[in-house]
């Protein structure tokens, strides 16, 4: 996933590895048991942070992009496909393409295990998925700083990761991430300015379950 903002031209099949800080700084939030699966995984740029961590990997990616023989498990079809199984780990943890998150996410949320979605934070937003968000609330950690997905400066928009499963929903936090590649310290205005936003959106309720 990425945003327009910083080229008009989007990339075939919104693919857009995730750089490795983003993996690393959820890694510890997460309770992965000993497998995960990213069912967009590209060119296993997730997979290959989770595999430092001595998981066991599995992933789905519709285009060959390479990275096959990393991994425990690396196979080539459409992860929206009911046929395509998912319940090959104990864990998901995916940067899925923007036009089709929701359906990404839907599918997770069925399987009932902890699932990790990195989305632009504003998809916390919006009259279409406020229900959606009352319904299945997850768990959000900003990211504080922009994502470079394409290494021609940071992306247009702020992230976070949405974590979805049993036990989670209603809490949200701003990440410890790793200093910038430029070795200064992450811009203390900008974690605060993303914070408010997130607690703006708490107080409008989109993070709390439907009361029946």
């Amino acid at each position: 996933m990425s945003a327009t903002g910083r080229s008009d031209v989007r990339r075939k099949d919104d693919f857009y590895a995730t750089p490795g800080w983003c993996t690393r700084s959820i890694l510890p939030h997460l309770s992965t048991g000993r497998s995960v699966l990213d069912p967009c995984c590209g060119d296993g740029a997730i997979l290959v942070e989770c595999q430092a961590r001595g998981l066991e990997c599995h992933g789905i990616e519709l285009r060959e992009r390479g990275g096959s023989s990393l991994f425990k498990s690396m196979r080539q079809a459409d992860a929206l496909d009911l046929a395509v199984p998912w319940n090959v780990a104990d864990c998901i943890i995916t940067n899925p393409p923007y036009s089709h998150a929701m359906g990404f996410v839907m599918r997770a949320i069925q399987l009932r295990i902890e699932a990790a979605f990195l989305l632009r934070l504003n998809w916390l937003g919006g009259q279409r998925r406020a229900a959606f968000h009352r319904k299945y609330p997850s768990d959000v950690y900003v990211l504080p700083r922009r994502p470079s997905f394409v290494g021609k400066g940071t992306d247009a928009t702020e992230y976070a990761w949405c974590v979805w499963g049993p036990g989670r929903g209603g809490r949200w936090s701003v990440l410890e991430v790793e200093s910038s590649s430029r070795g200064g310290r992450v811009d203390s205005r900008l974690a605060l300015t993303i914070a408010t936003e997130a607690a703006t959106l708490k107080q409008e309720s989109l993070f709390k379950p439907e009361t029946l």
